[in-house]
C-alpha cells in the first residue's frame, strides 16, 4: 500500500546538517542584500506580457480524462456493495489515482504547463456537459474567498495523514462521491465557476502553483507565453489567500515532521493517537501562521504603520506559494517517483478483481530510478529555490507598496524565509 509519506531519517547526510543551514541561510541574506542594491523598481507588478499563441484541442479531452478518473474512484466502492471477492495483494487504482497523480502530479505539471486542471476538473466537465450552473453568484468568491478552501485542505490533509484508512479504496470512493454530491449542490445553488473557486480545494490550490508558470491560457482558448511568476503578483487577493498558502505548508510541514525523531522527541509521542496527530496538525499550521502574521506585522510597522498586518499578509501571500510547491515537491518527490509507478499495474486491474486488462497487473515498483544521495540534492534544491524566488517575490511586492521602505520593511520577512527554509532542511533531515 501507498502513502509512506515521510521521507524517512537521514543520520548519513552528505552534508552536515549545521553547514546546510548555515549555507542556506547565507545564500538566502546573500541574495536579499544583492536585490537591495541591483533590484531598485518592482518588475513583476505589471502582470502577465503574453506572447505568441497555439490553439489546443484540449478541453473536452482532458475534461473526459477527469470524469473517468473520477468515475474509477467512485467505482472502488462497486466491489464492496456488491460483495464481489478482491485479491488484496493488487493494487487498486483509487489511492493512486487520489494521493499520487490527482494531489501531486497534477498542480506539478500545473507549475510548468499552467492551469490545465481547469479543463482536468471533472465536476466542471460534468456541469458543462448538464447545464448545470449556468447562472452565477460573482460577488460571493470576494465576499467569502479561500476560507472554505483552507478548512477543507485542513479536512483532507487530516484524512491522508491522520485517519489509518486514507489509502482503503472504498472509504476513498464513498469521500469522492460524498464530495461530488457536495460539489453539485453548490453548482445549481450558486453557479459552477462561483461554487469550484468557493468550495472545492483543488481549483484554488492548483490556480496558484500554476501561476509560477510561464504559460497561460487567452478567453479563447490559446496557450501563450506570459514569463515565469509574472501571474503571481497579480492574482486576486481573495480573503483568506494568506491562510490557505500558509496551510499548504503548514500540512507537508507535518507531514514530514512527524516521521521525524527530533519532533517526536520534542512532541513526546503525542501523534501516536489520532487525537494527538489532530491537535499537532492544527498546531503547526496555527504556529506557522503566528508566524508569518508576525513577519507582516514588523513589515507594517517598519514601513512607517501606514499599513495594516491583515493587508500586508494579504499583499504578500504570493511569494510564499513558491515556498508551499517547493514544500511539496521536495518532500513527495519520492512518493511521485516510486509510488506513482504502481498507476502502471493498477490501471489494468482497477478493482482489484484479479483482471489484466493491458498486461501490466503484475508489474512492480522499479526503485533502481536514481540515488539516494542524487534524491537528497535535489530535494534541497527544491527548498532553498523556492526560498529564494519567495525573496525575489517579497522584494518586489516590498518595492511597490513599501517605496523607500522597501528594504527595511523586508528584514522580518526575511527571517520568515530563513526560518522556513531552516524547517524545511531540518525535516529533510529526519
Amino acid at each position: 500500500m501507498i502513502l509512506a509519506h515521510a521521507i524517512g531519517g537521514r543520520t548519513d547526510l552528505p552534508i552536515p546538517l549545521s553547514i546546510l543551514l548555515t549555507s542556506a541561510a547565507v545564500v538566502l541574506i546573500v541574495t536579499f542584500l544583492g536585490l537591495s542594491v541591483v533590484w531598485s523598481r518592482p518588475r513583476f507588478q505589471d502582470g502577465p506580457r503574453y506572447e505568441g499563441g497555439i490553439a489546443l484541442p484540449t478541453r473536452w479531452l482532458l475534461g473526459a480524462i477527469g470524469v473517468l478518473a473520477l468515475a474509477l474512484v467512485i467505482g472502488q466502492t462497486v466491489p464492496v456493495l456488491f460483495g464481489l471477492e478482491t485479491d488484496p495483494l493488487r493494487a487498486t487504482i483509487a489511492p493512486v489515482m487520489v494521493w499520487v497523480v490527482f494531489w501531486l502530479v497534477v498542480p506539478f505539471l500545473g507549475a510548468v504547463w499552467g492551469d490545465w486542471y481547469t479543463d482536468l476538473n471533472p465536476w466542471r466537465a460534468l456541469a458543462r456537459v448538464t447545464g448545470l450552473g449556468v447562472r452565477e453568484r460573482i460577488g460571493l468568491p470576494m465576499t467569502v474567498g479561500l476560507w472554505p478552501v483552507t478548512v477543507t485542505l485542513v479536512v483532507l490533509a487530516w484524512f491522508e495523514l491522520v485517519y489509518s484508512s486514507s489509502g482503503d479504496p472504498f472509504l476513498l470512493g464513498v469521500a469522492a462521491a460524498v464530495y461530488t454530491i457536495w460539489l453539485i449542490g453548490w453548482m445549481a445553488a450558486i453557479g459552477r465557476e462561483t461554487a469550484l473557486g468557493v468550495f472545492d480545494v483543488f481549483t484554488p490550490y492548483n490556480r496558484l502553483i500554476s501561476a509560477i508558470s510561464p504559460l497561460g491560457r487567452r478567453p479563447d482558448g490559446r496557450v501563450v507565453w506570459r514569463g515565469w511568476l509574472r501571474s503571481l503578483p497579480v492574482i486576486p487577493e481573495w480573503p483568506g489567500l494568506w491562510a490557505f498558502v500558509v496551510t499548504m505548508i503548514g500540512t507537508v510541514s507535518f507531514d514530514g515532521a512527524s516521521g521525524a525523531a527530533w519532533f517526536v522527541t520534542i512532541t513526546g509521542g503525542l501523534g501516536d493517537s489520532k487525537a494527538g496527530a489532530t491537535f499537532l496538525l492544527v498546531a503547526v499550521i496555527v504556529v506557522l501562521m503566528l508566524g508569518y502574521l508576525l513577519a507582516c506585522w514588523a513589515a507594517a510597522r517598519s514601513a512607517g504603520g501606514a499599513w495594516r498586518t491583515g493587508e500586508v499578509a494579504q499583499r504578500f501571500a504570493h511569494s510564499l506559494v513558491p515556498i508551499g510547491l517547493a514544500y511539496a515537491v521536495s518532500h513527495y518527490f519520492t512518493l511521485v517517483l516510486f509510488e506513482g509507478q504502481q498507476i502502471l499495474a493498477a490501471i489494468s486491474d482497477p478493482f482489484g478483481l484479479g483482471w489484466d486488462l493491458f498486461g501490466t497487473a503484475d508489474r512492480r515498483v522499479v526503485f533502481l530510478l536514481t540515488s539516494s544521495t542524487t534524491i537528497w540534492l535535489l530535494q534541497v534544491g527544491f527548498i532553498v529555490m523556492g526560498h529564494l524566488v519567495g525573496v525575489v517575490l517579497a522584494h518586489d511586492r516590498a518595492l511597490l507598496d513599501f517605496g523607500p521602505h522597501a528594504a527595511r520593511s523586508q528584514y522580518a520577512m526575511l527571517g520568515l524565509m530563513i526560518a522556513l527554509t531552516s524547517l524545511g532542511l531540518l525535516i529533510l533531515s529526519g
